[in-house]
């Protein structure tokens, strides 16, 4: 079984999906761009939070194709890209957004995500604080999941 069968069938297992569609949309991603050479842990947990709603699907869908296109083997045009819209998202007043861009640049990046916006985002946006907490508890759930070396972080 690959890493991405095992992640797959772990995250199912742990009913982490929100729904068929999220489950759905996750898989197509992970069977899309698993063998890229850009792809690492970090995307995977992209992939997971951007499979949340079509929305973010399609803004992930854009940049990975755009990043196959360009052949890119790093996640930089993706952290890149993720930076500007959270810039975006901030000047626009919208937390929320500006909080799932901020945890997706720290994917690409390794880098922690600041969960101190979590407690005012559960009063003035539950929905995406909840998308986050969710996400974090499958991101921990991708990094406990042995076989994908991560040569970025030098991790397994």
């Amino acid at each position: 079984m690959n890493w991405a069968d095992k992640c797959m069938l772990e995250l199912t297992h742990r009913n982490l999906f929100e729904d068929d569609g999220h489950r759905s949309r996750f898989k197509d991603l992970l069977d899309c761009y698993s063998a890229a050479p850009f792809f690492t842990k970090g995307l995977c947990k992209c992939m997971y939070l951007g499979a949340w709603d079509n929305l973010h699907f399609a803004m992930l869908l854009d940049i990975l194709n755009e990043m196959t296109i360009e052949r890119a083997d790093t996640l930089g045009p993706m952290t890149d890209n993720g930076m500007v819209l959270e810039m975006n998202a901030e000047q626009d007043g919208n937390e929320g957004e500006a909080a799932i861009l901020s945890l997706s640049v720290c994917f690409t990046t390794g880098e922690a995500f600041d969960r101190s916006c979590l407690s005012d985002l559960e009063i003035k946006d539950p929905e995406t604080a909840y998308i986050i907490k969710r996400t974090l508890v499958a991101a921990q759930c991708i990094d406990d999941i042995p076989g994908l070396y991560d040569e970025r972080f030098n991790q397994f």
